[in-house]
């Protein structure tokens, strides 16, 4: 089974107006509200490719309702640790003038230590031997900087693939476990290991290095410059593709959906490539906090040219 953790789950209100006004009152012409979180929006991904995933983390019980019931509509499995409090809501201001977002994240709830201890066990009780599990996004008060390295040890006692998408100090941790694969940025990249994000061969050292660290499997995104993807096997480059860009919120982590399609399914390195970046490609095609199409992942699939580099 994939498992999806989202430590700090968020609702999204996206909010359409034609140009923002300070100081005035701003009329909205559309809005919408969609469950988020990194690992929620990898779990969305991989249901429209029609993989099984179940959603786990830790749920705030004021608006728990709304998260499950939204799963629940689209056929996603949950199993979320619940606590007290109230789940953050998040803001997406889309000014279709400027074709631009801006977005304003809440802190969401504080975490008490026994109830980080409870989601522990519970997380250990979920899952087994050849699992895969997806550690991503941010952290809420209260828990420690270390808690998806305690994590990925953890379970990796138990042979199960862990896949890390985080940043900051919860990503350098993190990687001291030794993950099974990780997807940095560029920033994110620069923080792990001393690169040159100007000469892509820089890139291509600094991921090999983390892959004779032992992760396995290192994609780092590249924005609209694409994306490099290196294994113990191999090592291939993207300068992607051009195209519409509606909203580049989600977009790793579809990438990160697309990887974890090609793990669960066996697929050869460049076919796991190919449908990591075909997966980013749609999303940053599709408006705001929307699932992108699969049948159009298919497509833009076949267009995605990749270099071997090694």
């Amino acid at each position: 089974m994939i498992y999806t953790i989202t430590l700090n789950p968020a609702i999204d209100k996206t909010i359409i107006i034609d140009k923002y006004k300070r100081n005035q009152v701003n009329r909205i012409k559309n809005s919408r509200k969609d469950v988020g979180g990194k690992g929620i929006n990898v779990s969305k991904v991989l249901n429209e490719l029609r993989v099984e995933s179940i959603c786990t983390g830790i749920l705030g019980d004021e608006n728990a309702n709304f998260f499950l019931d939204y799963l629940n509509k689209l056929n996603i499995q949950s199993n979320f640790h619940i606590i007290s409090g109230e789940n953050r809501t998040n803001i997406k201001i889309v000014e279709e003038k400027y074709n631009t977002i801006t977005d304003i994240n809440d802190k969401g709830f504080e975490v008490e230590k026994d109830e980080i201890e409870g989601f522990f066990n519970h997380l250990l009780s979920l899952v087994k031997e050849g699992d895969i599990v997806i550690l991503s996004g941010s952290l809420p008060k209260g828990i420690e900087d270390t808690i998806y390295k305690r994590i990925i040890e953890n379970l990796k006692q138990k042979s199960i693939k862990v896949i890390l998408d985080a940043d900051g100090p919860s990503l350098l941790k993190g990687v001291e476990a030794i993950p099974y694969a990780i997807k940095p940025n560029l920033h994110e990249l620069k923080a792990i290991v001393d690169v040159d994000e100007s000469n892509i061969y820089s890139l291509l050292e600094g991921g090999k290095h983390l892959v004779d660290k032992g992760i396995e499997k290192v994609l780092i995104s590249l924005g609209d410059k694409g994306a490099i993807y290196i294994t113990k096997e191999n090592a291939y480059i993207s300068k992607g593709i051009k195209v519409p860009v509606k909203s580049t919120v989600g977009a790793g982590d579809a990438m990160v959906a697309g990887m974890v399609y090609g793990i669960e399914n066996n697929l050869e390195d460049e076919q796991i490539f190919k449908l990591a970046i075909a997966c980013g490609t749609v999303k940053v095609m599709t408006e705001g906090t929307k699932i992108p199409s699969v049948n159009k992942i298919k497509s833009i699939s076949k267009d995605i040219i990749i270099e071997y580099l090694r």
